[in-house]
């Protein structure tokens, strides 16, 4: 993020989930890992609340804070549990899941459409795993929402501008081990085959959830905006309540994919 401290330094902040002070060398922060002492929630767990409380508070308070309305509609997409236990308490928020009820297919043709209506809406570390197209997922989305409503986003993205398909043209996929080594099976729009060995990734351990693409910055944000989304992207740390980490280039061939910041977007 653009605020870049010694490894060392020590950044003392008060988690906007939970309310615990915290104070971690600025060296132990990652997007991922959780580093607060009270409920575990991670930098980019917290990046979430803010910039949901930017969205529905016009400003950045703690969760707690949030004005309570049963009339304000949210939908998640497997989010935490730790911040969505308490939007269910505080508004009309829903939960989504893939594999169980109550489902939610980005791209499906007819799921958006028990969802419409939507106040809010908080779909993070999802779209990398989508396959293609990606054009009715990121429409759908804005069918879900009023006018007005917010989308609270993140994927994983570099700093090139095009965004980058490891199996391009897939349209339905097996994986397998052999030894060590994981391999993608990959089935192509003109119902070939293709076997990959490579930039076989999964989120969440081997075998559970690939990553099909790595989103060039650019062309990320614009096909937000394309699909009705005006586009804020928070790439300013926060560091008194623990949005920051340190810049790294996690995957040297993809370009600085570190940041992985926010966004904020409202449907216009």
């Amino acid at each position: 993020m653009k605020t870049d401290f010694s490894p060392d330094h020590q950044i003392s902040f008060a988690c906007n989930i939970c309310g615990r002070s915290n104070t971690q060398a600025a060296g132990t922060f990652h997007r991922e890992a959780p580093n607060c002492s009270g409920c575990g929630s991670t930098p980019r767990f917290r990046g979430i609340i803010h910039a949901l409380s930017l969205g529905l508070m016009k400003q950045s308070l703690p969760l707690k804070q949030f004005t309570s309305d049963p009339h304000v509609k949210g939908i998640g997409m497997s989010e935490w549990e730790g911040y969505a236990r308490v939007l269910s308490e505080k508004f009309d928020f829903t939960n989504t899941f893939f594999h169980q009820e109550p489902f939610l297919d980005v791209v499906s043709q007819t799921h958006w459409q028990n969802y419409q209506g939507s106040d809010f809406l908080i779909c993070t570390e999802v779209f990398e795993h989508v396959l293609q197209p990606l054009e009715p997922g990121f429409t759908n989305m804005r069918k879900m929402l009023k006018t007005g409503g917010h989308l609270v986003f993140s994927t994983p993205f570099g700093d090139a501008p095009k965004t980058i398909e490891h199996f391009p043209g897939m349209v339905d996929f097996a994986t397998c081990q052999m030894g060590e080594d994981w391999l993608v099976v990959s089935k192509k729009n003109d119902g070939s085959y293709q076997v990959y060995d490579e930039h076989v990734v999964f989120h969440g351990g081997p075998g559970t959830v690939l990553e099909m693409r790595i989103f060039g910055r650019d062309e990320l944000v614009k096909q937000l905006e394309e699909a009705g989304f005006e586009v804020t992207v928070l790439d300013e740390a926060v560091p008194e309540i623990g949005y920051y980490w340190p810049s790294i280039v996690d995957r040297p061939e993809f370009g600085h994919i570190g940041e992985h910041y926010i966004l904020l977007c409202k449907a216009i």
